[in-house]
């Protein structure tokens, strides 16, 4: 499957030299961005799995550029491009979740091999965040289940599996997922 990308680089030469060896290896390039904004509109617009984003660009840096995506909760995988490798710019790019930082000039194989490598460990770590989440969602409801029981228990008299009957019971009756109900249960305190 062909990965989508963006390109943004101020430099018209280094952006069509990148964009060539990008499809000749298969990738679909969505768009291309002059400066930071267009990186910004066009990568929040196309939504694509990659973005190749220069450092230094017009109107916004690239670590500015990954900031705002950052904040905007785009998944993709950014990569920065930059002639400069200063540590206070890598500080700044991990911060702001670059998966990787490759310095100008690019030759080809580099690029390509250092584009999926990256994009590899991007994906691994979406996939690594995602399955915490949803551990941390069934946690929450577990934790949400309990609380419910402890209140029926205590309201009326009943014992653990009891209050959990009276819970599912309800549940299936109101076609109304357990989670759901308990929280009712724990914001009204009752269950009738």
């Amino acid at each position: 499957m062909e990965k989508k990308i963006i390109v943004a680089e101020d430099d018209s030469l280094i952006r069509m030299d990148i964009v060539e060896m990008l499809k000749d290896n298969g990738y679909s390039v969505l768009a291309e961005a002059r400066d930071g904004l267009e990186a910004v509109e066009k990568t929040l617009k196309y939504q694509p799995e990659i973005l190749l984003l220069d450092l230094k660009m017009p109107y916004l840096l690239g670590t500015n550029v990954a900031k705002m995506l950052k904040e905007k909760s785009y998944q993709g995988c950014v990569i920065m491009l930059t002639a400069y490798s200063s540590e206070d710019y890598i500080k700044e790019a991990t911060l702001n979740d670059v998966s990787g930082y490759l310095i100008k000039p690019l030759d080809e194989k580099i690029l390509i091999s250092q584009i999926e490598l990256l994009y590899k460990s991007h994906s691994e770590k979406q996939k690594l965040k995602k399955e915490l989440e949803k551990s941390n969602q069934k946690l929450k409801e577990r934790k949400n289940i309990e609380k419910a029981k402890g209140i029926l228990m205590k309201k009326y008299s009943l014992d653990e599996n009891e209050a959990y009957s009276r819970l599912r019971k309800v549940s299936m009756e109101k076609r109304m997922e357990i989670s759901v109900l308990a929280e009712i249960v724990n914001a009204t305190g009752d269950l009738i």
